[in-house]
């Protein structure tokens, strides 16, 4: 496993492009920071790195993938947005949200093999949004668990991982650690499937 140490705020662009060449041309698997917790995630359109993670998800199923994205050009080509879906993420989005919604056929089958909806996000994460953008594709992305509990400390999550991810980018443990929360806007209402990180009141709604 390659790591780069990273800077959170303003990170190098060289160590991302360097992680982004493994992500698109090698079937690379990656760990990386976001704004809620460490997220492991490949290129939506690479199925050897998406086959790693899902071989590694086998031992929690509920742990199902979402995707990360840069903008939401890049979202209205994943899931369907209708003009209200659009005025809600637009309020939450970049943030610790992640919102469930009808998959279009972009989405490859191994990452939702028994349904057709797939969670989106936009981490206010410049690490993250940095590496999608030169990606020029989502990242199916799913968070880490060590011993069933979600990992912050790059130290702890470098040695559970060693064996089993390409490379990692490092921005030291992560401010305020909790998973994202979840809006199923699948219905005819928005649904709280998880409250987390993300506020969630009338106001928002």
């Amino acid at each position: 496993m390659i790591i780069y140490d990273i800077h959170p705020v303003n990170p190098q662009k060289r160590s991302l492009e360097a992680a982004a060449k493994i992500l698109s041309s090698g079937g690379g698997i990656a760990v990386y920071p976001t704004d809620s917790v460490y997220g492991l995630g490949a290129c939506v359109t690479n199925p050897k790195g998406i086959d790693k993670i899902a071989k590694l998800l086998e031992k929690d199923k509920e742990r199902p993938f979402s995707f990360i994205c840069s903008d939401f050009s890049q979202i209205s080509r994943y899931v369907k947005v209708s003009n209200t879906h659009y005025r809600l993420m637009k309020r939450c989005l970049p943030g610790p949200y992640t919102f469930i919604l009808d998959a279009t056929n972009l989405v490859p089958k191994r990452v939702m093999p028994k349904r057709r909806t797939v969670g989106i996000r936009i981490p206010d994460c410049a690490v993250t949004l940095e590496l999608v953008r030169l990606l020029g594709e989502p990242l199916a992305n799913t968070s880490i668990n060590i011993d069933g509990e979600l990992a912050n400390d790059p130290e702890e999550i470098r040695e559970a991982v060693r064996s089993e991810v390409d490379v990692m980018l490092s921005a030291g443990p992560l401010e305020n650690p909790e998973p994202s929360t979840v809006v199923d806007l699948t219905g005819t209402e928005p649904v709280l499937v998880r409250l987390g990180k993300g506020e969630w009141n009338e106001s928002i709604v």
